[in-house]
């Protein structure tokens, strides 16, 4: 598998994110602010790493699955440009706005996007 990350920030949610690795067979691109660059470089083999800035270097090639745990325009927006078999995570309907996939709403649509709505939402992370 040819994976690619998108979680540029906060630090502290980057290095939560990093189980990933180990989860994750085959090459991973990650993508990050970076600040978090050298706190990913080595952690394995197979692992690419750029900074936000950078990210236009991780468009060279196909990926079977693109992680985006951004909740941001901009980062939806450059998922766009991404080749992938299947997006998880946070995407840009042609609209601008932003959804998550199926496969992740289980998971994330009790966020600031959330296909509840904030004031729905707020309430469903409580109970």
């Amino acid at each position: 598998m040819n994976a690619l990350i998108l979680k540029l920030g906060a630090t502290g949610d980057v290095v939560r994110t990093t189980p990933l690795l180990r989860r994750l067979g085959g090459e991973i691109t990650w993508i990050t602010a970076a600040n978090n660059t050298v706190l990913l470089e080595s952690l394995r083999e197979n692992l690419r790493v750029f900074s936000w800035e950078q990210g236009e270097l991780a468009l060279d090639r196909h990926y079977d699955l693109a992680i985006n745990l951004e909740d941001t325009l901009d980062v939806a927006q450059f998922l766009k440009a991404v080749k992938c078999g299947e997006i998880f995570g946070a995407y840009a309907e042609v609209d601008g706005s932003l959804r998550y996939t199926e496969n992740a709403r289980r998971w994330f649509d009790l966020s600031l996007i959330s296909s509840y709505g904030r004031k729905e939402a707020d309430p469903a992370q409580v109970s």
